[in-house]
This record gives C-alpha cells, structure tokens and sequence, in this order.
C-alpha cells in the first residue's frame, strides 16, 4: 500500500533543499481550501507548483532534477509544495485522490511534526527527510499538525 524510507536524500542536498524552501524568496501561493473542500476561511493552506502536466511553473524546478533520478522518474505528472501553518487546530483534511488513474506518487517531509498523512487505517508520521512512496489514486488525506509552526511536503505524482 505504501512504502516508508528515512533519510531518503544525502544531508547536503536535503539542505540545500529546505534552504531553498525556506527562504524568504520563496514564493507561495494561497489556497482558501484543502482537498477541494469547501472549508471555512481559517481552514487554508499554502502551495507552489514546481511543475504541472507537461508545464514548468517555477524557476525553483532544477533543484529537482537528482529527486527525479532517486525515485526513476520516467515520466512526471505534478511537483507541488504544500505548507499548512499551524492554527492550534489538529484535523484530519478530506480524503482525496491525486488523479483517477493509478501511478506513483512520492511525498517528501521537509519538517518533523504532528501532521500525520492517512492511507486508509494506516498513518505516516512526518519525519525531517522521510518520504513516503504510495499511489496517489488511491484516497489519502492530509492533515494540520499543532506542534510546530508550520507543516510542509513537497509531493510528486510521476510514472
């Protein structure tokens, strides 16, 4: 169902990684919803898409290209960037699907938290450089964590 590995990426490129991500240059894009449900206002969240059905939206994709090696990256669909900050609620968001057609997917944890990802009965909690291998076709959910200021993955639907 889904595969869990700690310190996927050599310290130095995780690094350099989160430092990207992390700066002040870095731009995010508001979301007023999570999943795609019509949530109240306080229930947002934050995203960058590095690359999305064919199309770079980000000069920050580069940074990706050893990424795509490590997981065999044959063809990609979607890189997105999620930050959900901490609004001392602990919830568990929507389940969803990526896309309806089965491929692979990779969700990288960029900061250790409470914010759990739910497949079926099943959690992963997050880790600073774990990532979790899964297929994004099948229903997954997010959800809010309350231990640290901010929650973020970096997730990759590919084949």
């Amino acid at each position: 169902m889904f595969e869990v590995k700690d310190n996927f990426l050599d310290k130095n490129y995780f690094k350099e990684i989160k430092n990207f991500i992390l700066s002040e240059e870095f731009p995010w894009y508001y979301n007023d919803s999570i999943s795609s449900q019509k949530d109240p206002k306080k229930f947002y969240y934050f995203t960058h898409t590095f690359y999305n059905q064919n199309t770079v939206n980000s000069g920050g994709y580069n940074i990706w290209k050893k990424f795509l090696e490590k997981i065999n990256c044959k063809a990609l669909i979607r890189i997105k960037a999620n930050l959900y900050n901490n609004i001392n609620v602990k919830r568990k968001n929507k389940l969803h699907k990526d896309y309806p057609y089965s491929h692979k997917g990779c969700l990288l944890y960029l900061n250790s938290n409470n914010g759990e990802t739910y497949f079926k009965n099943k959690k992963v909690i997050p880790k600073e450089n774990r990532v979790v291998f899964f297929d994004p076709s099948i229903p997954h959910s997010s959800s809010l964590c309350t231990d640290k200021e901010r929650r973020i993955t970096i997730n990759f639907n590919y084949f």
